[in-house]
This record gives structure tokens, sequence and C-alpha cells, in this order.
């Protein structure tokens, strides 16, 4: 029986195979994440050769990643790998005795770790996995066994409490232990995390626009706009220098796109909203973004008339209805 948990929570082996379940609650042999020993007695194996090029991207959406576990027979407590840093969170292996108390069986737990010592309570990610117990001899079938979970910091690790029974692991002729050491092995793919630190700039070249409230749709409209090169190129081209500061729309809209072209933070948009003349209530409430995109276009072809720019408008966006 194979039952997928995270390392703490199976109080009596009793769970149909395959139930989800998280390892912070387990009445018999608790190890939480920092109680975990260190995994001094095991080594990580280098990442496969496809991972080889990302070794260094800790922002990275996958990894493939091998923990040796020594001892295996004299193992008393859970053991922790090194970490491998996937959307720049620390995953680790896990790996402990287990005992299925129904049927008085010693099995394998074998568990997939997240952002483990972290003391944070706000961030969570979302991700799956295979986890492999692989035969030392490279032709082996591996046993494996997929996961897929949301990480946070209650349930920071998942798995399989019983991945195989202790004595097949330990039988020699099943190919999975030699010199007393077995090879764990992940694949991990992972979402973009929420509630941490993320350095867009960094990572992707690009930064995002604040929310003020409810102009989420607004946002995605201006991010579409600024990449379409052509446009942005026309916006910094409309003469402005006159203009109003507080009540230009084509002005706001070339301060916007500059500051997502450079700035290393997320741009605000306030300034935009006022040149709209909205109020602060009006960035709470949804407003129709085909009609705001109507706006701002027609704001923005106005503003190109007799300059070098005329024409961008129509020549993007418009049409030709055949009937």
């Amino acid at each position: 029986m194979n039952n997928m948990m995270n390392h703490v929570n199976d109080n009596d082996g009793t769970k149909p195979e395959a139930e989800a379940m998280d390892t912070d609650h387990d009445g018999n042999n608790c190890h939480n994440g920092s109680e975990a020993q260190s995994a001094v007695n095991g080594d990580v194996k280098p990442p496969l050769s496809n991972d080889e090029e990302m070794e260094e991207d800790e922002s990275r959406a996958e990894a493939t990643f091998q923990f040796v576990v020594e001892n295996f027979s004299k193992l008393e407590e859970s053991v922790l790998s090194p970490s491998c840093m996937v959307r720049n969170l620390p995953w680790k292996i896990m790996a402990m005795p287990r005992k299925n108390h129904a049927e008085r069986q010693k099995s394998l737990g074998f568990f997939l770790q997240c952002n483990g010592e972290s003391e944070s309570t706000s961030w969570s990610c979302q991700a799956s996995a295979e986890l492999r117990m692989l035969k030392w001899d490279p032709e082996g079938e591996p046993c494996k066994r997929n996961i897929q979970h949301l990480f946070y910091h209650k349930e920071n690790d998942w798995g399989f409490s019983h991945f195989m029974a202790w004595q097949d692991v330990l039988d020699p002729s099943g190919g999975f232990i030699k010199d007393d050491k077995i090879i764990l092995e992940v694949h991990v793919t992972a979402d973009a995390p929420h509630g941490v630190s993320w350095d867009s700039k960094k990572h992707t070249g690009y930064v995002g626009l604040k929310n003020q409230g409810a102009t989420c749709y607004m946002n995605s409209l201006l991010q579409t706009l600024f990449f379409t090169n052509k446009l942005r190129r026309a916006v910094y081209l409309m003469p402005t220098e006159s203009d109003d500061s507080t009540r230009s729309v084509p002005l706001a809209l070339q301060r916007v796109f500059y500051e997502l072209q450079f700035s290393d933070k997320p741009v605000g948009t306030k300034k935009l909203t006022r040149s709209f003349g909205w109020e602060t209530l009006d960035s709470f409430m949804q407003h129709d973004v085909q009609e705001l995109c109507r706006v701002l276009l027609d704001n923005m072809e106005s503003k190109m008339k007799g300059t070098c720019v005329e024409g961008t408008i129509p020549k993007l966006f418009e049409g030709k209805m055949l009937s």
C-alpha cells in the first residue's frame, strides 16, 4: 500500500491507498521538517543532463535531483537532502522509517518538502512531482509514484508514508539497495509561488503593475498595449511637453510605459487613473475593459494627429468587414 500524505499525519496506517495527506499531525514518531535529522549521511547527486543548463537558475520551474541515503538499514529517524532551488524556494527529499500499526509492517516513507525552514505563514506553491527510488543497475526499472499538492506552511511536505515495504527495499534481489545505500530521486514542476519575495525584473526582465483595488482588467490592457511594440514607440513620440501633468492621459500613459520598461519595481497607475478623472472609489469598481480600451485608443489617436506617428492607431487596430 502506498499512502500519499505528509510525513506526520498517518495516525494508524489504515488510510485508503493514495489518499492525499500532509505530515503535521501524527501521533506516532512526529518529525517536523525543522526537527528532522540533517542529511549528513547522504549525498545529493548532480542534476541530470537535462537540468545542467538550469543548475544556477533558482527561478526555474522544474528540476530533477537525487539523494543517496546511506546506512539505510540502520535508519531510525527522518533524514533530509540538501536543498534544490525551484521557483526560488528550497525543495528537499525526506526519507524515514514508518510503521503500519494495523499490519505491524515497517515501510519506507518518501516525501518532498518545500520551504521547510521558513517561518513565514503567507507563502504557498502549487506543484506536481514524480518520486522515484532508483535501482543501482542503470537499466533497472525504478519504483515511482506521482503527487500533486499545494505546499504551504502547514503542509510543507507531501508524499507516501508507505512508499515501499522495508523488507522489500532491503532485499538485494530487488536491486534497490547496494552497500546499504538507496537512491531517491524527485522530478518537481512548480507554479510561481505566492506570498514570497519575487524579483520579477531580475528573473524575467519585466515588472508588473500595482492593483489599486479592482484595476486588474486595466493592468491587463496596459500590458497588452505596452507589448505592442509599434504602439509603444508611437506613444513615446506623442508631443506632451506642454500638457497638464495631472489631466493629460497621453502624458500619464507615457510615464507608465517608461516605468514598465526601465523600473525595477512594480509600477503604479494612480496618475493615469487620475488623468481619466477617476476618484479613489472608481479604482475599486469594475469598468468595462473594451470601453476603456476604446477611450484610450481614441485619446491617443487624437494626440497623434499632425505628428510623425499620425495614423498609427488605425494601422494597428483597424479592421475590415466583408459581407
